[in-house]
């Protein structure tokens, strides 16, 4: 085989490299598909979300902490979960028996619940509410934290607004 001939075997388009090019184009058609159309039905159902965290057996100084307007995080992700809007606290309690036999809800002594109440943008389906990229359902344990305090609770409610 003389150097032209080598040359013109090498450079022949055969059937593989024509489909290795057809899945390229393809490729390259669903991502551009996926970045600007199906985000576009993701915007639409952007609404806003007020949630509760029920945060038990916390000290004062936590329930001082949180106050109106921090923003508000995932412990772990970092991920920004939305911004206070208020809080609710009440005494902690613990069933303690009695000497009759009893037992009874007794306070313990500064120790709180701390409700926080959350607001924030969400993506809300039929089966899940998404705040950047974090599920959020009533029943599930949350960490969160704020620049001055951090603890773990429970979602009591979600509402959109």
């Amino acid at each position: 085989m003389t150097k032209k001939e080598k040359s013109a075997a090498a450079a022949r388009f055969n059937m593989v490299d024509l489909v290795i090019v057809v899945v390229i184009i393809t490729l390259l058609a669903a991502g551009v598909y996926k970045l600007f159309f199906v985000n576009r039905d993701l915007q639409a159902q952007e609404q806003k979300v007020e949630y509760r965290v029920l945060l038990e057996n916390v000290r004062k100084p936590t329930v001082d902490a949180f106050q109106d307007g921090q923003k508000v995080r995932e412990y772990q992700t970092n991920i920004e979960l939305g911004s206070v809007v208020g809080k609710e606290s009440a005494p902690y309690t613990q069933p303690v028996p009695t000497l009759d036999g009893k037992v009874v809800n007794a306070p313990v002594p500064e120790k709180y619940n701390l409700t926080v109440i959350i607001d924030s943008p969400a993506v809300v389906s039929d089966s899940n509410v998404t705040i950047n990229g974090k599920e959020i359902k009533t029943g599930d344990k949350i960490t969160i934290k704020t620049n001055t305090a951090s603890s773990t609770g429970v979602v009591m409610e979600v509402s959109v607004k």
